[in-house]
């Protein structure tokens, strides 16, 4: 994403990911995610690493957006302006991404 390191701060922690290799973080992040016309501020963690994804929005993120997730509908709904609002997963992309982390 080209993040500047000025803005990369917090506590470096040690990760591990689905596959069980691990990392360590740079550190963490606030970033604005809008989402249906609501804008939050999320703490990110910040980590030097090729991965399918750019990003995962976890349970802090979903509780502060008053958010249901329905993990067998692949979706997430929550309340906006315009009132509920719903962010669709995509079953191939999902696949993918877990095919590129698990072990062989």
């Amino acid at each position: 994403m080209e993040i500047p390191d000025n803005r990369i701060g917090g506590v470096k922690m040690l990760l591990t990911g689905f596959a069980g290799e691990t990392t360590i973080s740079l550190g963490t992040i606030r970033l604005p995610v809008i989402a249906g016309g609501v804008e939050k501020i999320v703490d990110f963690v910040v980590v030097d690493r090729k991965a399918p994804f750019h990003a995962i929005l976890g349970r802090p993120w979903i509780h502060t957006m008053k958010a249901v997730a329905s993990t067998y509908h692949q979706c997430i709904k929550f309340p906006s302006p315009n009132g509920i609002q719903t962010i669709g997963g995509c079953q191939s992309a999902s696949r993918i991404c877990y095919a590129k982390e698990s072990p062989q």
